[in-house]
C-alpha cells in the first residue's frame, strides 16, 4: 500500500526505457501505469483555491474542523519538552487557525504543569466545550490519548479506547442552529520501524526487520477490523450529518480507507490540491490523516493540508463546512 506511488514512478522509468530500447515491451508497463490511474483520485488532486472558496469560507453558516496529530505537544525533532518556547508556539499557532472545531490525536495534557495544563489552555482560548479519550501506558498509567475541543456546547459523546493510545470517540456538537457528529479517530498504530529496516547492512538484520515488520503489518489489520466495524456504526446509527476526522494509519489505497470511502466523501478527494501528504517522517509520501463527511448533508466549501507546519511529525489539515438546507430553511 505504502510503495504504490513508488510503484507508478518505477514504471514510467520502465515504460520510457523500453520505448527506447523494445517498444513491445514497454506496453507491460503501460499497462500497469493505466491500471494505477484508477487510485488517482485517491493520490492527487489538481484543485487550486479559487476566490470562491475563499469568500465562502467566511460565511457566517459556516465553521471549520482543524485535525492535527500533535504529538503529545513534544514539539520534534526532540521527542523531548526541552523548548517549552517552541511548545507555546505551537499551541498559538493551533487558536490562532480559528476553527471551531479540534480534532487532535496523540493529546497530551498535565495538570501538575502549569505549562503543560492543555486542557486549561485551550479552555481559556475560546475552546469551553471537549471531549477526552483516556487510554493506559504500558505501565498501566491512564493518560488523555484523542481529545475533540469545540466552541459549541457537546450535547452526547461516547469513547472507545482500544490498545495504548488508540481508539475511537464520537461527539454531537450543536454549531449555531444544526446538530453534526463528529467522530474522532485514533486507528491502531503498527509502529514500523522503516528507517531500521532501510538502513540494515547485513542479511541477517534485512531478514529479523523484515519478520517483524510483516508481524506488525498482520496484527495492525487484524485490530482495525474491529475499530472500523465500530466506526462504521457510529456513521449509520447517526441522526445527524458526519465528519469523521484524525489519524487512520492507513493510506488512501487500503481496505479500511475504500471501507471509509464507500460511505461518506474524502475531503482532501473533494477539495484538496497536490498530494496532501500528511506523514513528515519516512517514507515521507503517504497521506494517513483524513477528515471524511457526509455530502448528503453537508457542504464542504474549502479544504487545505498545511504541509508547511512541522511541529509535530504529522502535517494539520483544515475543513470548511456549512449543513445544506432545503429551500424552505435558507434565510432561517
Amino acid at each position: 500500500m505504502m510503495s504504490l506511488p513508488l510503484t507508478v514512478i518505477a514504471n514510467f522509468i520502465f515504460a520510457l526505457l523500453w520505448l527506447l530500447a523494445d517498444r513491445k515491451k514497454a506496453i507491460m508497463p503501460v499497462i500497469l501505469i493505466i491500471l494505477g490511474c484508477i487510485f488517482l483520485p485517491r493520490t492527487y488532486q489538481f484543485g487550486e483555491k479559487t476566490q470562491e472558496s475563499v469568500t465562502s469560507s467566511g460565511k457566517t453558516k459556516t465553521f471549520k474542523v482543524l485535525n492535527y496529530n500533535v504529538y503529545g505537544f513534544w514539539v520534534v525533532p526532540n521527542h523531548a519538552r526541552k523548548d517549552d518556547a517552541k511548545t507555546d508556539e505551537m499551541k498559538q499557532w493551533l487558536i490562532g487557525q480559528d476553527a471551531d472545531i479540534l480534532c487532535m490525536p496523540e493529546f497530551y495534557s498535565d495538570t501538575r504543569l502549569s505549562s503543560f495544563n492543555n486542557v486549561e489552555f485551550f479552555n481559556d482560548n475560546g475552546y469551553k466545550y471537549y471531549n477526552l479519550l483516556s487510554g493506559k501506558n504500558r505501565k498501566g498509567v491512564p493518560f488523555h490519548t484523542l481529545a475533540i475541543f469545540s466552541r459549541y456546547p457537546i450535547i452526547k459523546h461516547k469513547e472507545e479506547a482500544f490498545e495504548l493510545q488508540n481508539g475511537l470517540m464520537f461527539a454531537d456538537i450543536v454549531v449555531k442552529k444544526d446538530t453534526i457528529r463528529m467522530i474522532g479517530v485514533h486507528l491502531y498504530s503498527m509502529s514500523l520501524r522503516l528507517k531500521s529496516l532501510v538502513t540494515q547492512k547485513e542479511i541477517a538484520g534485512i531478514k529479523r526487520e523484515t519478520k517483524t515488520t510483516f508481524s506488525k503489518m498482520k496484527k495492525g489489520f487484524s485490530t482495525r477490523a474491529s475499530e472500523i466495524k465500530l466506526m462504521e456504526t457510529w456513521i449509520r446509527e447517526s441522526p445527524y450529518p458526519v465528519i469523521v476526522c484524525g489519524d487512520f494509519n492507513e493510506t488512501p489505497y487500503s481496505y479500511f480507507y475504500g471501507q471509509t470511502r464507500s460511505l461518506l466523501k474524502n475531503a482532501f478527494e473533494e477539495k484538496g490540491s497536490g498530494f496532501g501528504f500528511t506523514y513528515n517522517r519516512i517514507p515521507w509520501f503517504i497521506r494517513i490523516d483524513n477528515q471524511f463527511y457526509n455530502d448528503k448533508s453537508l457542504d464542504l466549501l474549502d479544504f487545505t493540508t498545511l504541509g508547511n507546519i512541522r511541529f509535530s511529525d504529522h502535517n494539520p489539515s483544515i475543513g470548511t463546512y456549512s449543513v445544506k438546507r432545503e429551500p424552505s430553511e435558507e434565510g432561517k
